[in-house]
């Protein structure tokens, strides 16, 4: 009577065991060119996706600079520069501007001594596929308006006053809207336009 049922008992796992087979290797083969295939047709628009992102973190890095140097100025009451590679001006806060510290704001303390840094050069946060196209020096008053490097005669004005961009960013990780342009208006008031650049440097 036991022996019977231990039989019985045998004859259902072998038959268990028989049908759960996992998979073969062709439904294998099948899925691995499916994901291959996903992943493929993935990966381009992923890499656009980060360099998109990427274009944005560092134009929001550019306009918080500008945003900075205008409120140093306005809380230190004196002369506070945003330099921008195109070496303007050529002496004063401005001296020493250049490509390397884009994006840098610099002030000359009251008590004398060598110009000290309030934000750092947010050029060294651009990386390939990013580049800057061009930027500009841009020196804050005590007022809060910006001006052309050290010309104080009329404030900045990328569009009415054809000053250019205070930066041009752009990436050659896409051909379309790969540039953002962050304009200041009026000497006060930022503004971010996006642009189609040819060729990206």
């Amino acid at each position: 009577m036991v022996n019977l049922e231990n039989g019985k008992n045998r004859k259902s796992f072998m038959r268990i065991s028989r049908n759960n087979k996992g998979f073969t290797l062709v439904e294998l083969m099948i899925t691995i060119a499916v994901a291959v295939i996903l992943v493929t047709v993935a990966i381009p628009s992923f890499r656009e996706l980060i360099a998109r992102n990427d274009l944005v973190t560092v134009t929001n890095a550019w306009v918080s600079a500008i945003n900075t140097a205008r409120a140093e100025a306005v809380k230190l009451n004196q002369p506070v520069v945003l330099c921008g590679e195109d070496k303007v001006p050529t002496s004063g806060l401005g001296a020493g501007c250049d490509t390397s510290v884009a994006g840098e704001v610099r002030y000359l303390p009251r008590d004398g001594g060598s110009e000290e840094a309030l934000y750092e050069a947010v050029v060294d946060s651009v990386s390939s596929p990013l580049a800057v196209a061009s930027s500009a020096t841009v020196r804050f008053r005590g007022d809060g308006i910006g001006y052309p490097g050290d010309n104080l005669g009329s404030p900045y004005d990328t569009p009415n006053g054809g000053d250019p961009a205070v930066v041009v960013l752009c990436s050659s990780a896409f051909s379309t809207d790969n540039a953002r342009s962050v304009q200041l208006i009026a000497g006060s008031t930022v503004q971010v336009a996006t642009q189609t650049l040819a060729s990206c440097p």
